[in-house]
């Protein structure tokens, strides 16, 4: 199934990418190699082996969705004998697509699109070359087009599907190594269905606050970038501003309690969904990706101090 629904998935986007280079269809390119990767992965995946049931009854989907909220543990044990990952990747995907519209609705496409491009035109490496920079004021209005056409959005939600599951089964592949160097045993599947399944309530959870605070507070008082990622004060970032310390901020920004949370389900699940994953394991992978995710974010703030301030 996996396999058939991968090749579908690549010829799609190999006919969508063509015809977004031949302008039939235009905006559309990154949608259609998306899926090409998409489906290339998921032919790869078919040929991976999913672990025996030994009889273990399936937990219902919705079951399983909704007791990540309560009892996360039964549901990463039953994941243990059932993988899966479709259905919350929807989900978690379409709260994204949603929230990325409403935050682009609320504060307008062409505050969202000139700040961005503003803030490229600042960059050290564009700001002393005048090509460049005409370049790029250029293709503003093309820029702002973009954002308003729904064609183009719609291009950008399916490109978000496709990369929420490429970026869980990239997590998914650390989690694999990371108990295979420790000694312990971790199927695959079982490693995606921790990485999707320890997501999801973090993904909702944080949808709702967002979209709650998003039509709290007025449009003018979001930051154009930094509101996209997350607007919730659950953080000590408020102590210092992000334009006079992008790094500072990042690293307090890291102490989320959300984050927490989901560095706590990664944990419980690689321990409950593994057949031999010990609580050592679990929480120095779950460790790990944190850290390393801060390590990116400062990375980021150093590289990119403009987009903060």
């Amino acid at each position: 199934m996996n396999r058939l629904a991968g090749i579908i998935l690549a010829a799609v986007g190999l006919i969508v990418a063509i015809l977004s280079i031949l302008k039939v269809v235009p905006g559309l390119t990154g949608a259609g190699v998306s899926l090409i990767l998409f489906g290339g992965l998921l032919i790869g995946l078919s040929f991976v082996d999913k672990p025996l049931d030994d009889g273990v009854e399936r937990m219902s989907t919705g079951a399983t969705l909704g007791n990540m909220f309560i009892s996360p543990g039964e549901v990463f044990k039953n994941l243990r004998r059932h993988p899966r990952w479709l259905v919350a990747v929807l989900v978690m995907s379409v709260l994204s697509a949603t929230y990325s519209n409403l935050f682009l609705n609320r504060l307008g496409p062409d505050r969202v699109a000139n700040y961005a491009i503003d803030k490229t035109l600042e960059m050290g490496m564009i700001r002393d070359n005048e090509a460049a920079k005409t370049k790029i004021e250029e293709g503003r209005p093309q820029a702002i087009a973009d954002m308003k056409n729904p064609v183009v959005r719609s291009g950008q939600a399916v490109a978000g599907l496709a990369w929420t599951f490429i970026g869980y089964s990239f997590l998914a592949l650390i989690f694999f190594l990371f108990a295979l160097a420790m000694g312990g045993k971790l199927n695959f599947w079982q490693a995606l269905s921790t990485a999707v399944y320890a997501g999801f309530p973090f993904a909702v959870i944080r949808f709702i606050l967002n979209t709650t605070v998003l039509y709290l507070k007025d449009p003018s008082d979001i930051h154009p970038i930094i509101g996209q990622q997350s607007l919730i004060q659950d953080n000590l970032n408020f102590l210092v501003l992000s334009s006079e310390h992008p790094v500072i901020f990042t690293l307090l920004g890291s102490l989320s309690l959300l984050t927490f949370y989901w560095v706590w389900l990664i944990a419980a699940g690689l321990k409950n969904a593994g057949e031999r994953v010990t609580g050592t394991i679990a929480w120095s992978a779950a460790l790990t990706v944190y850290f390393v995710l801060i390590l990116l974010g400062v990375t980021a703030a150093t590289l990119f101090p403009s987009f903060m301030s």
